[in-house]
């Protein structure tokens, strides 16, 4: 399961990579993209994304351009669905809600029938 960081900047990726064979990013472009929410230095998102490339959701290979580090990331099968996943994920969290929240009605309406047939 990733982290919050780790989902900002995997769909970070994803959408920069969604139609692409393989796209070449840097950790500014991250940083800037997460900035309002999240403040990454270079070294956490060297770590995200390596902890994203153990998950298998990403290929990476770090490479030089101009005397600046860039990411060649490429989206594995797993990176390809990983809005699936995410919308799937929503919405199972969305179903138990709604169960918790009716099953509480449920037991508040048998409470109060209950409490009227015998008395209380």
């Amino acid at each position: 399961m990733l982290s919050k960081k780790e989902h900002a900047v995997m769909e970070y990726l994803f959408g920069e990579c969604v139609d692409k064979e393989s796209t070449l990013i840097s950790p500014q472009q991250i940083t800037t993209a997460l900035m309002p929410k999240y403040e990454l230095n270079s070294i956490e998102i060297d770590q995200i994304i390596n902890a994203l490339v153990l998950d298998d959701y990403i290929e990476a290979v770090t490479s030089d351009n101009k005397g600046r580090m860039v990411y060649c990331v490429k989206l594995k099968q797993k990176g390809e669905s990983y809005l699936r996943e995410r919308t799937s994920a929503k919405k199972t969290a969305t179903v138990l809600i709604v169960r918790t929240v009716l099953l509480a009605i449920l037991s508040f309406i048998v409470g109060v029938i209950l409490k009227a047939i015998f008395g209380g």
